[in-house]
């Protein structure tokens, strides 16, 4: 492995399980280090990780500091826009689902370093619209809302705040969404987790299919354009907090029914290698996929959270056929990368994406 990835994992580790660096820092390149945990959407964990060593000098604590409050205010917003949102559906008979990053915040152990985004919460298909209308009606400083009523969720912008509003966890390609949905009916209810958000106790997905869900949203992400460290991160704990709760069983069927059994063995490798989950935490761990977790964690490296390294490729130039064509061959070179790696699943991911961008 490249001797600087490992540089930026162990300050990574050091910030995710609170402790010292394993890696000798001397001479390490700090800015390189500052401006992969950005990139990574990781800053908070790693800045913890700098200050673990407690040999900083005094301004570059106080830099490190800083942006750590900065996170902290910025997870205290969201919890009180959550807590708001929570109490109004609740008040007209809603029970909701709090889905990915906030949900599982508690298993860091400072829940306040990780670096937040939006808001994401499900209810049932049959109370989607009428979620939405009593957010609508109920939350204070909406700048943007954006019902959708066919779509996996509609949008609420409050003091700059996305609300994710689900009526489905997620939406996969035709091969799998059939057998997604089912797993998510049955599952994503069913033993629910709880947090407490702002002095309220909001409900999670329980945590078999919890464990499933937020690996098919890597993989979604990492397939299309590229997945940074924060999501691995989120999953690492979350297996970790209910590895005696997770039904093994359960897990390996719904991962191969939607063809997932491989991008787990990827991803679960680099949650132990790279950022230090016990192997007995990761169910189904196995070296023999070493080769292609050494690629993905290259390509995480340099496309970053989202993979807003590749933003600028899809830039449009307003003439349909030339941007058909440019997101064609976009997709292509990204495609012929994993392709070899992952198999049908890539394939299948590969075919809808070009069909949509055909049809659009």
């Amino acid at each position: 492995m490249d001797s600087y990835i490992e540089i930026f994992c162990s300050v990574l580790r050091a910030g995710l399980w609170n402790k010292a660096p394993e890696a000798d820092l001397r001479g390490a390149d700090f800015k390189r280090i500052w401006a992969d945990a950005q990139k990574q959407a990781v800053s908070g964990l790693v800045a913890q990780g700098l200050l673990n060593t407690g040999r900083l000098h005094p301004k570059a604590s106080e830099m490190l500091q800083k942006k750590i409050l900065s996170i902290a205010a910025m997870n205290f917003k969201i919890s009180h826009i959550l807590a708001d949102a929570v109490k109004a559906l609740r008040s007209g008979g809603i029970e909701p689902i709090l889905l990915k990053g906030h949900g599982v915040a508690s298993y860091y152990h400072q829940p306040l370093l990780r670096e937040c985004g939006d808001i994401d919460l499900y209810v049932r298909p049959d109370e989607y619209r009428r979620a939405f209308d009593i957010l609508s009606d109920s939350l204070a400083c909406i700048e943007e809302k954006k019902f959708e009523e066919s779509e996996k969720h509609s949008t609420i912008v409050v003091k700059g705040i996305p609300i994710e509003l689900h009526q489905f966890a997620d939406v996969l390609v035709p091969k799998y969404n059939d057998a997604f949905q089912r797993f998510s009916d049955a599952g994503i209810d069913c033993d629910c987790g709880s947090v407490d958000v702002d002095g309220i106790i909001v409900h999670t997905p329980g945590p078999t299919f919890n464990a499933m869900y937020i690996l098919e949203h890597i993989w979604s992400h990492f397939v299309a354009a590229g997945v940074g460290f924060r999501q691995i991160c989120d999953w690492a704990l979350l297996l970790h907090a209910n590895q005696s709760s997770i039904d093994r069983d359960s897990l390996y069927r719904m991962l191969d029914a939607l063809d997932l059994v491989k991008p787990w063995k990827v991803f679960g490798l680099i949650a132990v290698r790279q950022l230090g989950l016990p192997e007995g935490d990761m169910p189904f761990f196995d070296l023999s996929v070493k080769r292609e977790s050494d690629k993905v964690l290259g390509m995480i490296m340099k496309e970053g959270n989202f993979g807003h390294e590749w933003d600028e490729r899809w830039a449009e130039s307003g003439h349909r056929f030339l941007d058909t064509l440019k997101h064609f061959i976009v997709i292509t070179r990204r495609y012929l990368k994993v392709i070899p790696m992952f198999g049908n699943i890539a394939f299948q991911e590969y075919k809808t994406k070009i069909l949509y961008h055909l049809w659009k």
